[in-house]
């Protein structure tokens, strides 16, 4: 026969729990959870990652005027290759923070300028190897691409109309008339100070507007 503690109509007793098993408490990281709702700002990917004006391409990507999301488009944007969406800080003393062109690419612009009073066609050269790579590059060829046209035209006009008036002239000043034809020769040396002024400007970073120029290349 089994003994039991139990009488008759006693309640059980509820187990016993020792010491070594300490404090329970299994709903307090239930109520920590609850209690610190998470938000799309902890969460990873949403307000910690700063989606929104770090991200390159975005406004957080210095432009090449230096300020956030300004100054030049980006290489793949087609409206760097416009003139006509250059603004008129883009030209001129203080334009290099416009540009912030490279070293490289200041040396290049230089000689540019320089290789059209040697030789002539650089600007044309340059124009066509570095219109995709560099827009500082791109544009003072440009300009240097159509200021050669305008002084190959103006040049050749010049000297035909001169030489016209030299030789009607020659026939009643025995022949010195014909002098005339060289006063053509100013046209190119215009052009040749205007390629000097753009070659310093272009070495200090600055864009530069030629003057006397058509936009035949825009």
């Amino acid at each position: 026969m089994s003994f039991n503690p139990e009488q008759p109509g006693s309640r059980p007793m509820p187990p016993n729990y020792s010491q070594a098993s300490g404090s329970q408490q299994p709903y307090a990281p239930q109520n920590q959870q609850y209690s610190q709702p998470q938000t799309h700002t902890g969460q990873p990917g949403y307000g910690a990652q700063q989606a929104y004006g770090r991200q390159p391409g975005f406004g957080g990507q210095p432009g090449f005027g230096g300020q956030p999301g300004f100054g030049m488009p980006q290489m793949h944007n087609p409206a760097m290759f416009d003139s006509q969406s250059l603004p008129e800080h883009a030209y001129g003393p203080g334009s290099e923070q416009f540009w912030m062109a490279h070293e490289p690419d200041r040396t290049t612009a230089l000689w540019t300028h320089l290789g059209a009073i040697i030789f002539g066609f650089m600007p044309l050269i340059m124009f066509l190897v570095k219109k995709d790579e560099s827009p500082f590059v791109r544009e003072h060829s440009r300009q240097g691409l159509n200021a050669m046209i305008t002084n190959t035209i103006v040049t050749f006009a010049a000297f035909f109309v001169f030489g016209i008036l030299g030789f009607m002239l020659a026939l009643v000043t025995f022949g010195l008339g014909m002098f005339l034809m060289y006063a053509a020769l100013i046209v190119p040396l215009v052009y040749t100070i205007i390629y000097i002024i753009a070659a310093v400007a272009a070495n200090r970073g600055e864009g530069y507007k030629f003057p006397l120029t058509i936009n035949f290349v825009k």
